[in-house]
């Protein structure tokens, strides 16, 4: 009965991270752009974070060729810009997560 209830209990687990692994895959990603005075605001959602992380590549790039000093960090997904005083960054998080703070909150 033991081994049984010790296969049943494995196997239980197994399902359970096999679904939170497929949900964290299934996330939608966000790039989320700031720059000078104006607010957080979405730049374009991904079906995967790599390919969020290449067009947040593309914004860094893009922003770098003006002559602005851009510090890129790939594997957390954002970069900082800063031109002349004003700051600009650009990060990709998960569709849940909202850089604003929670809603109904100060801003």
């Amino acid at each position: 009965m033991t081994r049984l209830a010790r296969r049943a209990s494995l196997l239980v687990a197994f399902f359970l991270l096999t679904s939170a692994a497929t949900a964290y895959a299934e996330c939608a990603w966000v790039l989320w752009l700031m720059g000078g005075s104006s607010p957080w605001s979405v730049f374009r959602a991904f079906s995967t974070r790599e390919a969020c992380i290449e067009a947040m590549h593309h914004q860094a790039a893009a922003i770098d060729k003006r002559s602005l000093k851009v510090t890129q960090d790939t594997s957390g997904g954002a970069f900082t810009a800063n031109a002349r005083g004003q700051i600009r960054r650009g990060q990709c998080l998960p569709d849940a997560v909202d850089p604003r703070g929670p809603k109904g909150g100060p801003r």
